[in-house]
């Protein structure tokens, strides 16, 4: 038997396989359809004033997924389609689609996952190229495996990349296209059903797509995860970062040239070392009626910048059940971003608080009304320019769910 026809034949046997198993699963499908108006003062988080905007949009989640003996997996696209055109404000219309693949063992899990992302700048990070947001295209990769050693010691690798793309710049460039890979081995021992403790390690590299810039880094870190009370749960991490930091500029320098002594651009490499702590705590609250988080994070995160940025989190999450029909949800967020300076020991600091409130109501067990009111005030650069923006919405959206039996 030649090589090709047994490839055929392997192939064929694992197709057979793989439709023995998907036929032995459940297929489901919930998606989630909408309509919003909104209405925002800044949307584009302009430094100027008379830029309200209203917008109509069109929603959609369509997660499917697929729920097997072992194996699982699921598809989740989401769009938002509205009469807002471009990229530069906080309602932009959006594309995503993310797939994943969980396989377990009686010892082991496998979960593999890509994802591809096309928003605005501002739609999660609040950020902008030069003085407006823009289009951001981002692709993720993801592969996890974790094993029980022991009844109590378990082992984990978790290997990540991303990938991400911005559009054209208005005014001078302050986002950089990169893409990011990390490595993050994990050792947990559980010590009872009510506590965990983790040691962790990770190095990661960021990089420049013009290969301008570029960070390597590595943390360690302990963790805790556990039950206080029937409520209350603590999960928190605490270690050390290193990151080494090294970037090509430009810099102007005289040679001696026939017509005397010109200034000619020069590229340079320069290099600098950013050390510090690393910590991320949450404090949960799980209730009949009344759910609540507080989060508190300091981390290296690729957001863009030209090099990983040192990224304060600061949140408090509630959400309350009137009665089964009527919730409420309350969200208020801090997030502060250091990135270091390319030929300075100094840093640029970009501080972000946005705030929102909304209440939904279950007209039928299908449809939901939903009112939100949201606030988003920004401070960067030297000398400081504080930017804010208020905004109201209303949306209806309709509860869709089907499923296949074997």
């Amino acid at each position: 038997m030649t090589a090709r026809r047994r490839a055929q034949g392997g192939a064929l046997a694992a197709s057979i396989a793989m439709a023995s198993v998907a036929q032995a699963g459940v297929w489901g499908t919930e998606p989630v359809v909408g309509v919003s108006a909104d209405y925002s003062t800044n949307p584009a988080l302009l430094a100027t004033s008379g830029t309200s905007e209203t917008h109509a949009a069109f929603t959609l989640d369509a997660p499917t997924t697929y729920q097997g003996d072992e194996l699982k997996l699921s598809a989740i696209p989401q769009f938002r389609l509205s009469n807002s055109r471009g990229y530069s404000t906080v309602d932009s219309d959006y594309a995503r689609f993310n797939l994943r693949a969980e396989f377990d063992t009686e010892l082991s899990s496998w979960v593999a996952s890509v994802g591809a992302d096309q928003d605005s700048s501002l739609a999660r990070d609040y950020l902008t190229n030069g003085s407006a947001g823009v289009r951001r295209d981002t692709g993720t990769a993801d592969l996890n495996w974790d094993h029980h050693l022991t009844e109590r010691w378990e082992f984990a690798v978790d290997a990540n990349a991303q990938r991400s793309r911005y559009g054209a710049p208005v005014g001078a460039a302050t986002l950089t296209d990169n893409r990011y890979v990390s490595v993050n081995p994990q050792l947990s021992w559980t010590q009872s059903e009510r506590s965990r403790f983790t040691l962790a390690f990770g190095a990661g590299r960021y990089d420049a797509l013009n290969g301008t810039s570029e960070s390597r880094s590595a943390y360690a870190q302990l963790g805790y995860a556990g039950s206080l009370t029937e409520l209350w749960s603590l999960t928190a991490q605490a270690g050390y970062t290193k990151a080494l930091n090294n970037a090509t500029v430009q810099q102007l320098e005289p040679v001696i040239t026939a017509n005397g002594i010109l200034l000619v651009p020069v590229d340079k490499s320069v290099a600098s070392t950013k050390t510090g702590g690393s910590y991320s705590v949450v404090l949960t609250r799980s209730g009949n009626r009344l759910t609540a988080s507080l989060q508190a994070s300091q981390q290296l995160q690729p957001t863009g910048f030209a090099y990983l940025t040192r990224q304060y989190t600061y949140e408090l999450h509630l959400n309350y059940a009137e009665t089964q029909r009527l919730s409420f949800d309350a969200d208020v967020q801090q997030h502060s971003y250091h990135v270091p300076a390319i030929v300075s020991a100094g840093s640029a600091t970009t501080n972000v608080a946005n705030a929102s409130l909304s209440a939904s109501y279950q007209l039928t067990p299908a449809w939901t009304a939903t009112m939100s009111g949201s606030y988003v005030t920004e401070r960067y650069g030297s000398p400081a320019v504080a930017v804010h923006s208020a905004g109201v919405s209303l949306a209806l959206t309709r509860h869709f769910s089907w499923a296949q039996l074997p």
